[in-house]
């Protein structure tokens, strides 16, 4: 798989070369970096590594934290990323029942900002699904800040991206339109779509052709690589 073959070559680069340009990859939405997450786990493989990790829920930051704990390398960014500085709030489930395994463990990583994945009823595990209702009482709203993607970036001091990732069921247009390709020009991208409306889908596509970007699909996720 291309995926892995890039990050692969990564790992045999960070070794050869040492710290000399260390991998960097952003992620955002990063939930925990490890359930159903086969990219960010490889920056314990790729020597030197460092990450910018975006996510807004804060259960999920402790459980980020200790995957990550190498302060120095990996940067959690609490916030979600938005068209402008403020607060939002966001959809998800209450951390208790996550964690007691009331619900679903694939639900730690449903929080949204948008009404279009599963808390909204109109998706996955939705008003139609015969468990809502044991769902339904466990929907939380809390707030949250948020900061453009440019304030994270500059921040952080991010003068160059190798691997961009994003999963913010349904509100990966608003981050995605964000990034400057011509800029940053990260080598691989992953870019969620299965909470997004077709219109949306066909812009992350047109601006990663635009941009010289080989494209594909696979299940809900848009890859390309430069």
């Amino acid at each position: 798989m291309r995926v892995t073959k890039f990050l692969a070559k990564a790992a045999l680069k960070a070794r050869l070369s040492g710290a000399k340009r260390r991998f960097q990859m952003v992620n955002i939405g990063a939930c925990d970096g490890v359930l159903f997450d086969d990219v960010t786990p490889w920056l314990h493989r790729i020597p030197h590594a460092r990450a910018i990790l975006v996510e807004p829920i804060p259960h999920n930051q402790k459980r980020l934290r200790a995957n990550y704990t190498d302060t120095g390398r990996f940067i959690i960014e609490p916030v979600a990323v938005t068209k402008s500085k403020g607060t939002i709030t966001v959809h998800t489930f209450d951390a208790a029942a996550l964690e007691a395994g009331t619900l679903p463990i694939e639900f730690i990583g449903c929080s949204s900002v948008t009404d279009t994945n599963l808390m909204s009823g109109k998706n996955a595990w939705g008003q139609a699904d015969a468990n809502f209702d044991k769902f339904a009482p466990h929907l939380r709203d809390i707030e949250v800040p948020s900061e453009t993607l440019q304030t994270l970036l500059d921040r952080n001091g991010i003068t160059h991206i190798d691997a961009f990732l994003v999963d913010c069921e349904g509100a990966d247009w608003i981050v995605f339109e964000q990034l400057d390709l011509e800029g940053y020009r990260p080598g691989m991208i992953k870019v969620e779509v299965g909470a997004l409306p077709a219109a949306e889908i066909g812009q992350v596509v047109v601006k990663l052709k635009t941009a010289g970007y080989q494209v594909g699909f696979q299940a809900e996720d848009i890859w390309a690589f430069a």
